[in-house]
Formats: structure tokens, C-alpha cells, sequence
């Protein structure tokens, strides 16, 4: 595929992270490509993570073991959002692990480890992109116009995030371009959003020479999207909600959930629990085992590793099985160390001494962590373009990332989309030196 092409066919959509105009990572110069097999997998597992959270509405109030695991160290402000409301959309991060000696470019069987199952992700504008890019099905923004079914979806966002706006706007004028409407709304005046935007910030370590400070001008093309106002009433509107409950101030929050209790549909309910990494570490209490059944159970055994909240009582079998461990924090930490590998400290790298104090500290921070069984990453190569359109070679750690919708009985596997980061760390991050690509499901294996 031809360089020109596909990025300008991308920055068309109008994405763009903070002050960088259209794709901020390194294009791949073709799309992934993963099996059938490897699709009904990601089926399997999308209709299985629908049910963990079914569980967590329905069992939060009645199950005790179940309310122990998920309120640990939750800010009591938080306790009280704890909606009974349908998940909808949730992008889990996930580890593939190749099953024949690896190639360049193709993965043909694969095991798929989700290690995470992020209620709040970004993405979807520039997973639409790519899609575009790449001259692929729109599937991402298909599966949403029918969730909407007439509806206006409604991205209600943190001033944290705010450097993903522009991914956000092109989304809502894909939705546009396809029959549906969609709008941006974030919890501080768009006109001060840019004043954070100020590497070295996530993704982007310096300042490139593209930087482009002027955000008015760069907004005007997309100011019927926004609005300066939350909705004083929920009717027909689908919400997804882009930060997690603890980055907005307590009257959002109450707003929020007034919209939720006058009709608005959340893609991620107000609920706190769905906030955090303690969710999979309920999938070993036998109550929610019971309630999501056997079937999705053994999917999510194969599917996600063993997950437990940081305990005094867990440190000593943590202390001697240092190598197959992995910390992070769960959530609430109140400086966005949760998300994006920040917080990410792995036993396997470092030395005893150094394993146990990470422990102790993570132990006595007042808001909760998750130790996660190490899964090793499939280190993978593939071609991509630089910013010249020269052809390179980039070998890294991985990461597929696939939106699952659910649409009433319909689980709707979308949007995937593959990241490469540089160097051996194992840490992926979709930043300026990462490479990414659109996923394609061909063949077997």
C-alpha cells in the first residue's frame, strides 16, 4: 500500500492527539492479519467479559465476598455510584502468544490473553481511522449507528483525557457521514484544555516540529459537535463515559447519574466497580463463578489471568514467586497511574530486594492493587512507515486491542487493531515511536 494513501485517507477523519494533527503513531504498511480462529475466539471471550459485568450489576448488593473484593480501598465518595445498568462496550488489552514460530507479518494461531478490560478506553476515532486508512470495513462505527438505533451518543469527557478530543470529534463526524449523530463534551472550557496538553505527556516523550498550538482554528471544522453544557435530562442519548468516576468533580458525577436515572444509556454505567482491575479478581468467588456459568467460565480461565487484590495476607506467596507476578494498580490513585502501563511493575525484572519493596509500597498506597500471574508478551515484527514515508522495520512487544459492543441478544466483536512499541521492556503504549495496524480475520489456523 502506498504511504500517501493511507495517511491521507487517515488524517481526513480529522484525528489527532493533543497539538499533533492526524496519525501520531507509525503506520504499518499493511494490515495484521490473525485467523477466523483466532475471531471466534475473541467472540467467545467478548460474550463471556458481557457476562462478568452482568454479574458485578447483579451480585454487587447481595454477595458479600463479592462487595469485600470490589470495595477495597475505593474512595467512600465513589461507594454510593454503584449502577445496576448493562455494560455495552468494553476494549480489553490483550497479549497474543503465538502457537507456531513467529513471522513477520502474520500471525496464523494464537492464544489471546486479555489483561486488562478497560471500561474507558480511548481509540475509537483512530481505530476508525485506520479502518479508513487501509480501505477496510467501517465495522467500529457500523456496530455503533445500530446501538444508537436513532439515538445521539454523547462523549462525556475528563479534562485529564482531553488530548484525545480530536480522535473523539472524528468519531462523532464518521457517525455523521453513516446517518447518526454524535457530540463531545468535556468537564472544563475547551478553550483551556491545551494549556496541559505540554510533552513530555503520554505518547509523546518531546515536542515533534508538527506541534500545532492552535486549537480554536483546528476546532472550528467540528463545533456543531461540541457542547459546553451536559443535557439537563438522559432521553435519548447513549453516554460513554471517557475518564473513570474518581477524575470527575462530585456535581458531574451526580449529573451523570441523573442522566442515567432519566434515560440515557451508558456504554459504561456509572458504577465504580467497573472502574477497576478488581473486577477480574472476582472471577474466582464462587458466586459469581455460579452466575456466570460454566461455559463462560472456562473461557475466561483460558482467557484472563489469575488476578487478586493486594492483601498483607497475599505478600508471602508473592515474595516467593517473584517470577510470575506482575503488579498494578487497580484504580483511584487520583494521578492516572492506572492506565497505559504507568504503574506496571514486573517480578520477573527485577531483583528480590527490589521485588519485596515494590510490594511493601504497593501494599500501603490507600487505594487498590491488583497482582496478575506474569503472561510473556509475543514479541512481534512488522513494516511500517516512518513520517518521511520511508519503509522500516520495527521488532517490539505487543498488544491487540478489540472493541466489544452489545447491542440487546448481539456481541459485536469490532474495531481491532494491533500496537508494536520499540524496545524490550514489554511496556505498549500507542505514542509517536509505536507502530499500529488494523486487524484482518483471514484463513485458519
Amino acid at each position: 500500500m502506498e504511504f500517501d494513501a493511507i495517511r491521507q485517507r487517515m488524517n481526513e477523519t480529522g484525528i489527532g492527539y493533543a497539538g499533533i494533527e492526524g496519525a501520531w503513531w507509525l503506520p504499518a504498511t499493511e494490515p495484521f492479519t490473525l485467523s477466523h480462529q483466532a475471531h471466534a475466539e475473541l467472540q467467545r471471550i467478548a460474550e463471556a467479559a458481557f457476562a462478568v459485568f452482568d454479574a458485578v450489576s447483579d451480585l454487587y448488593l447481595p454477595d458479600a465476598a463479592l462487595r469485600d473484593v470490589l470495595n477495597y480501598k475505593v474512595p467512600a465518595r465513589l461507594l454510593p455510584f454503584a449502577s445496576r445498568e448493562r455494560v455495552l462496550s468494553v476494549r480489553p488489552d490483550f497479549q497474543l502468544h503465538h502457537q507456531r514460530s513467529e513471522r513477520s507479518q502474520r500471525s496464523d494461531r494464537c492464544s489471546l490473553i486479555a489483561t486488562e478490560l478497560e471500561i474507558c478506553p480511548s481509540a475509537q476515532g483512530y481505530a476508525h481511522a485506520m479502518q479508513v486508512g487501509y480501505g477496510l470495513r467501517p465495522d467500529l462505527v457500523e456496530a455503533t449507528v445500530r446501538l444508537l438505533d436513532g439515538r445521539t451518543l454523547l462523549f462525556a469527557g475528563t479534562q485529564e483525557w482531553s488530548a484525545f478530543i480530536w480522535e473523539q470529534l472524528a468519531f462523532c463526524r464518521a457517525l455523521e457521514a453513516h446517518g447518526a449523530r454524535g457530540r463531545v463534551w468535556f468537564d472544563a472550557p475547551i478553550e483551556s484544555l491545551a494549556e496541559s496538553w505540554q510533552p513530555p505527556m503520554f505518547g509523546v516523550a518531546e515536542k515533534p516540529a508538527r506541534w500545532n498550538v492552535g486549537v480554536l482554528s483546528r476546532l472550528r471544522p467540528f463545533e456543531d459537535l461540541l457542547l459546553r453544557e451536559l443535557p439537563a435530562r438522559g432521553d435519548g442519548i447513549v453516554i460513554f463515559r471517557f475518564g473513570y468516576l474518581d477524575c470527575f468533580a462530585p456535581e458531574v458525577l451526580h449529573h451523570l447519574a441523573a442522566l442515567e436515572r432519566t434515560g440515557a444509556n451508558f456504554l459504561n454505567p456509572m458504577h465504580f466497580a467497573f472502574d477497576s482491575k478488581a473486577v477480574m479478581a472476582a472471577l474466582h468467588l464462587p458466586g459469581v463463578r455460579a452466575h456466570i456459568g460454566p461455559v463462560h467460565c472456562a473461557t475466561l480461565d483460558q482467557a484472563v489471568p489469575e488476578t487478586r487484590v493486594l492483601t498483607e495476607a497475599l505478600l508471602s506467596q508473592l515474595r516467593h514467586e517473584k517470577d510470575d507476578w506482575v503488579l498494578k494498580f487497580a484504580g483511584f490513585d487520583r494521578g492516572q497511574q492506572a492506565w497505559g502501563g504507568r504503574s506496571l511493575q514486573v517480578g520477573a525484572r527485577m531483583a528480590q530486594h527490589v521485588w519485596e519493596d515494590a510490594l511493601n509500597r504497593y501494599c500501603d498506597v490507600p487505594f487498590p492493587v491488583v497482582a496478575q500471574r506474569a503472561t510473556p508478551t509475543a514479541t512481534l515484527a512488522v513494516h511500517y512507515f516512518d513520517v518521511d514515508g520511508a519503509t522500516h522495520r520495527l521488532r517490539g512487544p505487543s498488544r491487540l486491542r478489540s472493541f466489544f459492543m452489545r447491542n440487546g441478544a448481539q456481541v459485536t466483536v469490532c474495531g481491532s487493531h494491533v500496537t508494536i512499541s520499540p524496545g524490550a521492556d514489554g511496556g505498549v503504549s500507542e505514542g509517536t515511536t509505536a507502530t499500529q495496524a488494523p486487524v484482518v480475520f483471514a484463513g485458519t489456523g
